[in-house]
């Protein structure tokens, strides 16, 4: 059989007039898209051109800004030539462009196979959501953009001017951090390359050094900025713990919500993007930290759901340059909207083969031993595990996407190749067998586990819940946790969290046993006589009658216990208006337990009771003596 991909020994004119026919297929798909989908920037899009323009006119950022600078600085140079919301776009299709160039480069060198590195450049230029999402006026494609370009400058001059590769690639991790902080760790990985290409460890971390070192010296000038105005020498930007705490807030899954904005701003007094913007990230981290420690078994199962966010769902991508609030006018949003049933499904089908692809491109360099190959796998393995941990989207992916399609363009050729092999000679030879067997197990085990491990972390997310709300103490605000306790029936959800609330699910009744719903808090109170107030409410409100016969406890700690009817709440819920309670407890010392608890005795005349039970504007106040 011929070899896994047959090398090329082509001119390099050809190679560069191939790799160029590339980048101008992709430069016009992307254009062409611009010019005929009228789209506008919104949201945070729509910050950066505005952060731009202030730039321009005041020679500095505005205030409220904490990230890093450099897509600024793009849209700012291309605002002071005149450009305005359509030159800006056109920096994200420059982009994607560039990256189509990279990625067969990236591909002509771990193949060494010009069949490979077309496939790969022609993926990337033709890649659907990828022409679409750099329409879009944010970091991520730019960034991306530049993370490719580095690789492919380290693998490009590895065999003969190592020297030369780290420092290229030490330049273009520098600038990709620029705009997106995450790409700095990402220098030191160069060491697998390095230990690929041959080198021994001693030079291999020598030239990994090195690259680090440029691209912390091209960065300097943005740790000077940051220690004249903040004070403190550092590279990165200030929001990252912002970042951290959205994803770990467990009201929304580790979404953003604008309810975390007033938990946050209440309990320790500082506004997101308001001054003094580092002292406002170390509180939000600080915040963040116990939430991801609350519930291990939680926390676990919301990472699964940021991996599936930020690696499954390709239709996704699609949100921001088509299907987000307010970026079409119509008619065009019109017509996007008729034709989404059509659009969605060829986006998915596209990055699903791509993945089948790529995993089978894995297994075949996995079987020949391609190492080259696989440092690429560091790369994509990192960025997906920080954004697991810290916050998941899903336009992060692109960078990953863009080193998966090398992987997908071998994956191809050695499909198209084996096939026709194996009609021309008419057998199967070992070694095939061996690659389709690894290839075929890797795409079985990705498409089969990816969806069960999707499943299983939801049932861990359901059983495990738990809600965080702002209680006060003695009239500060603060924030308290909510955990479900007793016995975990299926037909019994978790507790849910609004800012200033937690609701707790009704059980469904029974015909033979009393079913119970019940969650703690742990407040830390000095000893005394405290008094809890709170008010219940029920959600929604029909059916109120099948829950009269159930009641409603509270707890505090050991020492007292109040006891409503649900039906007393029920009738206050028709009068709008809240039932208040309020309990006196006395307290040694330490943490107070408050448990809620719901009752419901059996023989409900109802098999499935409303809504949630809602105890809200929890404040605790110690009585004078």
């Amino acid at each position: 059989m011929l070899a896994l991909i047959q090398p090329a020994r082509p001119s390099v004119g050809s190679t560069a007039v191939t790799a160029l026919l590339v980048v101008v297929l992709a430069l016009a798909l992307r254009v062409g898209w611009i010019l005929f989908v009228p789209t506008k920037p919104v949201g945070d899009f729509a910050m950066y051109v505005e952060s731009a323009a202030h730039l321009i006119k005041f020679g500095s950022f505005d205030s409220e800004y904490i990230f890093m600078p450099g897509y600024v600085f793009l849209l700012a140079v291309v605002q002071a030539l005149g450009g305005g919301w359509l030159a800006c776009k056109l920096v994200g299709a420059v982009a994607g462009s560039l990256a189509a160039g990279a990625v067969y480069g990236i591909a002509r060198r771990l193949w060494e196979s010009r069949a490979a590195a077309l496939v790969a450049g022609m993926l990337c230029a033709l890649w659907p959501a990828g022409v679409a999402v750099s329409s879009v006026t944010g970091t991520d494609m730019p960034a991306a953009a530049l993370v490719s370009l580095g690789c492919y400058f380290l693998l490009r001059y590895l065999p003969t001017r190592p020297r030369l590769a780290a420092v290229l690639f030490g330049v273009f991790m520098g600038l990709a951090t620029y705009i997106r902080a995450i790409a700095l760790p990402l220098c030191a990985l160069a060491v697998f390359c390095f230990r690929a290409s041959g080198l021994g460890w001693k030079a291999a971390l020598r030239n990994t050094a090195i690259s680090c070192a440029v691209a912390a010296l091209l960065l300097s000038p943005w740790a000077l900025r940051n220690r004249l105005r903040y004070g403190e020498t550092f590279i990165g930007d200030s929001h990252g713990g912002i970042t951290t705490l959205m994803g770990a807030n467990p009201n929304s899954d580790g979404h953003y919500s604008r309810s975390l904005n007033r938990i946050f701003h209440e309990v320790t007094g500082y506004t997101v993007l308001a001054e003094p913007h580092r002292e406002t990230d170390r509180a939000a981290l600080s915040m963040a930290r116990p939430w991801l420690r609350f519930d291990p078994a939680f926390t676990l199962g919301l990472f699964v759901a940021r991996a599936e966010q930020l690696l499954v769902h390709e239709r996704a991508l699609l949100y921001w340059p088509l299907f987000r609030a307010g970026v079409l006018p119509e008619p065009a949003l019109g017509v996007a909207r008729r034709w989404r049933s059509t659009i969605e499904p060829v986006v998915d089908a596209f990055w699903l083969a791509t993945v089948a692809a790529a995993l089978a491109g894995l297994g075949v360099a996995l079987v020949r031993r391609r190492w080259l190959v696989l440092t690429l796998l560091p790369f994509m393995v990192v960025l997906a595990g920080m954004y697991i941990v810290i916050f998941a989207d899903p336009r992060y992916r692109l960078p990953i996407t863009l080193l998966l399609f090398p992987f997908a363009a071998g994956g191809l050729v050695w499909l198209a190749q084996t096939v026709r092999d194996v009609l021309r000679e008419r057998r199967v030879s070992r070694a095939v067998r061996w690659e389709a067997g690894l290839s075929l197990g890797l795409i079985v085990a990705t498409f089969v586990g990816a969806p069960t491990l999707a499943w299983a972390s939801g049932k861990l997310r359901e059983h495990h819940r738990w809600a965080v709300q702002i209680c006060h103490v003695d009239g500060q605000a603060r924030a308290c946790s909510w955990r479900r306790t007793g016995p975990r029936d299926d037909d019994t959800p978790g507790v849910r969290g609004v800012w200033n609330g937690v609701g707790l699910a009704i059980p469904v009744a029974a015909p033979d046993r009393a079913k119970q719903m019940a969650a703690e808090t742990e407040l830390d109170l000095a000893p005394g006589d405290y008094a809890i107030e709170a008010s219940l409410d029920l959600a929604p409100l029909d059916a109120l009658t099948t829950i009269s016969a159930g009641e409603f406890s509270v707890q505090v700690g050991a020492e007292s216990n109040a006891t409503v009817s649900l039906a007393s709440v029920a009738q206050a819920t028709r009068e709008s208006s809240p039932l208040p309670l309020r309990i006196e407890a006395h307290h040694s010392g330490g943490k107070l337990l408050v448990r809620v608890r719901i009752s419901i005795p059996p023989g409900q005349p109802s098999a499935a009771l409303p809504g949630r039970l809602w105890v809200n504007e929890i404040a605790v106040a110690l009585l004078p003596h």
